[in-house]
């Protein structure tokens, strides 16, 4: 039992005090300490026992938490694990001890079992005789019935006392004594004895007294003779107490089997000269087994569920457990369902055979799984703590101060790189002096020459081992142990190679002294918070932006003296919260109130329980780069200001522009269908000149001012590239054969002709180009080339080149031939007219196509524009190709057309109407949406067009009421608005299409017969 205290205490010492203290509680040695305490309480028997490893516990901690060099845990938290581990300990306990109680009651009820059967056994033989007595003696309740089932007689005793007197059935049937349901089960017995002349008996509870209970038996009464005397006897006798005896005994062995359950056990028996066994029930369960199967023993079936490992012992003690005296015999077990069990049996007493041999023997098997898993979990936890020391580099050591003999562990050979030694062949000072580093052979010395003083002290020394390697070790004196008289018997301690530590340690030092040196001298702000946000340092560059000396510095709470009011919550909250952001800006104030605006890039360093430990911050002054920010902010809102400002404008000048104008070029058409004179025609083609000319200008302020806005995207869709291009050589016919100039088109075969792409602005490109190059060529002419730069399965990137002979670009001017509204003054003059923004316009749409244009040029001798475009290739395409109708040549008829035309102004509707009227279609007029509105709900319409800004009701309002009770009728925008956030507003009030002034004629047919469902009438 003294051993067993020693070793509970040896482990207490080094688990939870040497080990907790040098590893400054240490998660894996807290985790180590506690699972130690627990194992180490299941050995406690008496509650004096647990309460005395508990305050050793605690003793321990609070001895290693006081002496720890360095902590890993709160004084709280650590409380609170002491206190709950105390109590899963002593819960555990409570459960050993319940167990061990349980285990005993159950070997009492057993004993007391035993003793109550035999003592049950004696009363039943006292019975029997008894009964016997009685019966001689008439102490039991005799009728005689005829077959009629009346009482003849009764015999009883006068001395027992009886409820209903049996003289009272005499002449009578049971019933008219004891009522008809009463008397129900005696005549059923009666009845059946006389059917069938056999006797019967069943056992009843008093009906006058639920104590009591009686056998009744019911014979038929038959002479010497063996005949049939036509008589019954109904025999009652009184065994309520073997009632009594029988229901104890069963509750004895309700009792037995719950103990035996609890105590994991089960009872058997064997006969070893008729070689018959007995298992319980409890056996069977305990054993996983359900049935033995047949043409097999339980002996036999029983062995061969027995491990492989222990089968052939196990048979062994089996065959001679008659025999034999060893008590107990343990092995392991494979239960039916596969289970592996730890089985232990215990053999008990033997019955002798009247010759002296063993007859039979009983015993018990108990489960003892748990308690071997339990074992091999302790010895699991001994070999992780001699792992552990091991990784931990600990070794432990014992000074026997009676016999100066020093004895350490194996561990310290391997530190002190020697080979095992027995220490009892060196003094105990030259041994540990022996490899001492000989500046440190004093902390040694002064450690050892007062053994009485050694307790809970460690020292740090370095050692220099006989390889030459130079080690720091720590060594502990982790107890004392005394003699009766309080003298020092024994000294145990451990020593640890800390050298990895320490180098660790001189390395962090020397990297931190190198941080703060780099800090000193950068031009940045540096500043190390601790958890509460007090400054733990500051470089001189901070301090002087704050106006305060390094040292005021230091120790000041950030929060408190350099963070605004407005902002100190919410910073402080970072550090209660483990939250502080890696990026932040936030200002300082400096010691004379001004404020700076710093960027900070912050380095957050965690403890060992991820709680915030400090800060480390590197930060910009960026005070001035955001006033210059905030000035750019506010530029920039001036300039987006302007710029909504400037197409608003355009927008208001486009229409206010464009509306004379369609009345203008509307007019000139029409006069030029009417066949005017000769002397006319020539002013009104000039007229008409002049007003598209005008128009392409608007166009062109119009479209460079999308594409400043970024409101121009590029819309795409499949057309054909080589039809698109010979189009525009066909469109500068008239223009080319007027100056007798030449325009050829080259197109590579190899460029597909179905592409994906944008032709309106292709086209747009092409036509500034082509149109420059014929204004400024006089004799000559001009090329188009698309050559095929790349191609693939999906796309083909085309260069296109427009070259021409004209009077070429100076080389000065090349800087600014794309720039706005700017021409070469060399020359360019009068003659050439232009606004400058056609090439500006081209650049801007070419970059959109994500591509550049170039040019090449000489003065006097031709220009060459080129740029490249990548398409995706389209699938070719056959069937109706749209065909855009002219005036000239053809007969344009739109005959059954019924059309509303709605506009404000009266010149734009008698335009519209004097056309639409000319190509066979029925029209009507309404001058604003409201008067539109009735119409529509009065009269059948095929098609309107509708102005978009009008007095009392706009164009959009008008089309959205039209669109919600005529879904079907399309409706054609005709505004002088040409801006693209004005076509997406039309489409979205329901219009089908979008129509500009001034419009060209050939145009508006175009639109009108998308919408003429009997199909256009085109006649040559």
């Amino acid at each position: 039992m003294a051993s067993t205290y020693i070793t509970i205490l040896a482990f207490l010492i080094i688990n939870n005090y040497i080990l907790l203290t040098i590893n400054g509680f240490g998660h894996a040695y807290l985790f180590s300490s506690i699972t130690i305490f627990i194992a180490l309480t299941l050995f406690c028997n008496k509650a004096w026992e647990f309460v005395t490893i508990c305050g050793l516990n605690l003793l321990a901690i609070i001895a290693a938490y006081i002496n720890g060099p360095r902590l890993n845990i709160s004084l709280p938290v650590l409380a609170v694990l002491i206190v709950v581990f105390s109590i899963i300990a002593y819960v555990s306990f409570l459960v050993v001890k319940s167990y061990q109680y349980k285990l005993k009651n159950a070997v009492d009820n057993v004993m007391q079992l035993n003793s109550n059967l035999i003592a049950n056994d004696g009363m039943l033989r006292q019975s029997r005789e008894d009964l016997s007595s009685l019966i001689n003696s008439l102490n039991d309740i005799i009728y005689e019935f005829n077959e009629d089932k009346v009482c003849q007689n009764a015999w009883f005793s006068d001395l027992t006392k009886i409820t209903v007197n049996p003289r009272a059935f005499i002449g009578k049937k049971i019933e008219d004594v004891l009522g008809t349901d009463k008397a129900k089960k005696y005549n059923e017995a009666l009845d059946y004895v006389i059917q069938t002349r056999l006797s019967t008996s069943f056992d009843f509870m008093s009906d006058f007294d639920p104590d009591l209970w009686f056998i009744a038996k019911v014979v038929p009464i038959f002479d010497r003779n063996g005949a049939y005397m036509q008589r019954i006897s109904l025999v009652f006798v009184d065994i309520s107490e073997q009632k009594r005896y029988a229901n104890a005994l069963k509750a004895n062995e309700a009792l037995l089997l719950e103990a035996q359950a609890i105590s994991k056990t089960g009872n058997w028996w064997y006969d070893s000269i008729t070689s018959e066994a007995y298992w319980s029930d409890n056996l069977f369960s305990l054993l996983e087994i359900e049935s033995i199967p047949p043409n097999i023993s339980k002996f036999h079936y029983y062995i061969s569920l027995i491990h492989q490992d222990d089968r052939k012992n196990a048979e062994a003690y089996l065959s001679s457990v008659h025999q034999i005296t060893q008590p107990q015999f343990e092995h392991k077990f494979i239960t039916p369902k596969g289970n592996l069990k730890y089985i232990k049996i215990i053999r008990g007493d033997l019955l002798q055979a009247d010759d002296g041999s063993g007859k039979k023997i009983f015993g018990v098997l108990q489960d003892i799984t748990e308690a071997k898993l339990s074992e091999k979990a302790i010895k699991v936890s001994q070999v992780e703590l001699v792992e552990a020391q091991t990784i931990a580099k600990i070794g432990n050591w014992k000074w026997n101060l009676t016999t100066n003999l020093l004895a350490w562990s194996d561990e310290l050979n391997i530190i002190y790189e020697v080979s095992a030694v027995d220490p009892r062949e060196l003094n105990q000072i030259r041994l540990l002096l022996k490899y001492v580093h000989p500046n440190d052979r004093h902390i040694l010395k002064q450690l050892l020459r007062k053994p009485e003083n050694l307790k809970d002290i460690s020292q740090e020394y370095r050692i220099i081992t006989p390889n030459g390697n130079v080690k720091y070790l720590s060594v502990i004196i982790g107890k004392l142990m005394r003699r009766d008289d309080g003298t020092i018997r024994k000294i145990i301690g451990t020593l640890q190679d800390i050298t990895e530590r320490k180098q660790a340690e001189l390395d962090y030092r020397q990297s931190e002294s190198k941080y703060k040196l780099v800090l000193e001298t950068i031009n940045l702000a540096a500043v190390t918070l601790d958890k509460n946000g007090n400054v733990i340092f500051c470089n001189k560059y901070l301090a002087k932006l704050l106006g305060y000396s390094q040292t005021e510095i230091a120790g000041m709470n950030w929060m408190e003296h350099f963070i605004p009011h407005d902002l100190k919550d919410f910073m402080t909250n970072w550090f209660k919260n483990n939250a502080v952001e890696a990026h932040f800006i936030n200002p300082i104030i400096c010691r004379n109130g001004e404020e700076r605006i710093i960027s900070w890039q912050n380095t957050i360093i965690f403890d060992e329980n991820g709680d915030l430990r400090e800060t480390s911050s590197i930060g910009e002054d960026i005070t001035d780069q955001q006033k210059a920010r905030q000035e750019l902010i506010w530029a920039k809102e001036v300039a987006e200001k302007a710029s909504k400002f400037k197409s608003e404008f355009l927008s208001i000048m486009s229409h206010e522009i464009r509306t004379p104008m369609n009345a203008v070029i509307g007019t000139t058409n029409l006069l030029l269908s009417e066949n005017p004179r000769p002397e006319q025609l020539e002013y009104l083609n000039t007229l008409k000149f002049s007003g598209e000319n005008l128009l392409a200008i608007i166009n062109d302020i119009l479209d460079y001012n999308k594409i400043e806005a970024g409101k121009l995207e590029l819309n795409n869709s499949p057309f054909n590239l080589h039809q698109l291009i010979h189009k525009i050589k066909q469109s500068f016919h008239a223009r080319i054969t007027e100056k007798q100039l030449y325009l050829d088109v080259v197109i590579d075969d190899g460029i597909p002709e179905m592409v994906t792409g944008d032709n309106m602005r292709l086209s747009q490109v092409m036509n500034n180009l082509v149109s420059n190059a014929v204004k400024f060529t006089h004799t000559g002419g001009v090329t188009i080339k698309l050559e095929k730069e790349l191609i693939n399965s999906t796309t083909v990137t085309v260069k296109f080149t427009v070259t021409d002979t004209g009077i070429g670009i100076s080389a000065d001017s090349f800087g600014i031939v794309f720039d706005p509204f700017m021409q070469d003054k060399h020359v360019i003059n009068n003659d050439y007219g232009g606004t400058g923004l056609g090439l500006a316009i081209t650049k801007r749409l070419v970059e959109l196509h994500n591509s550049t244009i170039s040019v090449i040029s000489e003065l006097h001798e031709g220009t060459s524009f080129a740029f490249s475009i990548a398409f995706n290739i389209a699938s070719k395409t056959t069937g109706h190709q749209p065909v855009t109708p002219s005036v000239a040549g053809f007969t344009l008829n739109l005959a059954g057309m019924n059309i509303l035309v709605v506009d404000d102004n009266k010149m734009n509707l008698m335009i519209a109407t004097r056309f639409l009227k000319k190509w066979n279609a029925s029209t009507d007029e309404a001058l604003n949406g409201e008067i539109a509105v009735n119409m529509v709900n009065n009269n059948s319409y095929n098609l309107i067009i509708m102005d978009l800004q009008m007095p009392v009701m706009d164009g959009f309002e008008a089309s959205a009421i039209i669109k919600k009770s005529h879904p079907d009728i399309p409706i054609i925008a005709l505004t002088a608005d040409a801006m693209p956030e004005t076509y997406n507003k039309a489409l979205e009030a329901g219009m089908s299409d979008y129509l500009t002034k001034p419009f060209v004629p050939e145009t508006l047919f175009e639109k009108a017969a998308k919408y003429y469902n009997p199909a256009v009438s085109v006649n040559q």
